[in-house]
């Protein structure tokens, strides 16, 4: 959250405030930070002045937690170019966009940063006036359900801007793409299933160093070092003299598994073995549930971390003694303690129904919780 002159940050586990040190602006004209947006795909937290497009490093020295990445300090204009050489008129609302891009509302105009740093403007005078926060500037942008970009203007109209392919790939769309690269469909021809066992068992040969693993009707081809590095089970497996040398058998086998769950933990394990493990945040809410289910089923710690935190920030007070039941069944003790600060948080808007159900299912778990209801 941006409080002006500084930054302050909410960890919402320990509900602790802390202020974010070296954020001071430099320049003499820029004067005060105007606007901040976090992209959740990059892990980027960014901040802007009038004419500063800056990255925010969180860790490390605080002398370098501010990254000029864009514009100048001082100097003004409207200018196209790559980092430093662009210019910026009067930047008033930052928005982060698939592909990597970051929308900029640049006095009137909408300007685009991509992935790379280079500044383009996408449509000149498209927000009526020049100065910020006029009553004819934009407040603050946001990415509708529909694609369009939706901008608030000071004067409480809104301005739709589409056509930009602004918005992700759906979550259905992005979970079929993971399948069909990690684990391509048999052919029809296979018939019952007897050519894909086939096919998959000389590539697992040809293919040194990989094993099949197989969820379901998927067959996934991956790296044994990868699957090593990114779950506890998978590297004791797969050990030298480990159970599935021992076994003999062709494939790894995840029994009452969901393949798109497993897709997106493998892509994960993918992603954690080239440095960022960003690609977890992509998995869509309704496999949330199967995913953490299996990620602590294949004891990966990070990714149960993660899908902790996106489980514990969706629940409400309607669903968070399910949530916890839920939790308690798959033996996901972090997030059940999340949870019960979660419910004693919002204990007036409890379904007394709810918490008998909760005593008679999980006797444990309700008793853990009236713990915390009679110490809040």
């Amino acid at each position: 959250m941006m409080l002006q002159p500084c930054i302050r940050r909410l960890d919402v586990r320990s509900e602790e405030i802390t202020t974010l040190a070296g954020l001071e602006v430099q320049g003499s004209s820029s004067g005060r930070w105007r606007d901040l947006a976090f992209d959740p795909c990059s892990g980027t937290l960014w901040l802007a002045t009038p004419s500063a497009l800056c990255r925010v490093h969180t860790g490390g020295q605080v002398s370098e937690r501010v990254e000029l990445v864009a514009g100048d300090w001082d100097q003004r204009g409207s200018v196209d170019g790559s980092g430093t050489a662009a210019r910026f008129c009067s930047v008033v609302a930052l928005l982060p966009v698939s592909g990597g891009r970051l929308l900029i509302a640049d006095g009137p105009d909408l300007r685009c940063m991509d992935a790379g740093g280079a500044v383009t403007t996408l449509l000149r005078g498209c927000s009526r006036g020049c100065e910020a926060r006029t009553p004819s500037g934009v407040l603050q942008m946001a990415l509708l359900p529909s694609g369009e970009v939706g901008a608030v203007m000071a004067d409480g109209s809104l301005l739709l801007i589409g056509g930009g392919d602004f918005a992700p790939a759906t979550s259905a769309a992005a979970t079929d793409r993971l399948l069909s690269l990690l684990a391509p469909q048999a052919a029809e021809e296979d018939g019952d299933g007897g050519g894909s066992e086939a096919s998959s068992s000389s590539a697992t040969a040809l293919l040194s160093g990989a094993v099949t693993v197989r969820v379901g009707v998927r067959a996934f081809l991956a790296h044994r070092s990868v699957l090593a590095a990114g779950s506890e089970y998978f590297a004791r497996l797969l050990a030298p003299g480990g159970r599935f040398e021992e076994s003999g058998a062709p494939e790894v086998a995840l029994h009452d598994a969901d393949p798109a769950a497993f897709a997106h933990l493998l892509s994960y394990m993918y992603f954690t073995s080239l440095g960022t493990s960003s690609q977890i945040l992509s998995t869509p809410p309704e496999l949330l549930r199967p995913t953490a289910a299996l990620a602590g089923r294949l004891l990966m710690g990070g990714a149960v971390a993660a899908l902790t935190e996106r489980l514990a920030a969706a629940a409400t007070p309607a669903s968070v003694l399910s949530d916890l039941a839920w939790s308690d069944a798959h033996g996901l003790t972090e997030l059940a303690e999340r949870l019960r600060a979660v419910a004693v948080r919002n204990r007036r808007a409890l379904d007394p129904s709810k918490l008998q159900q909760l005593v008679r299912e999980c006797p444990e778990q309700a008793g853990a919780l009236l713990a915390r209801l009679c110490s809040a």
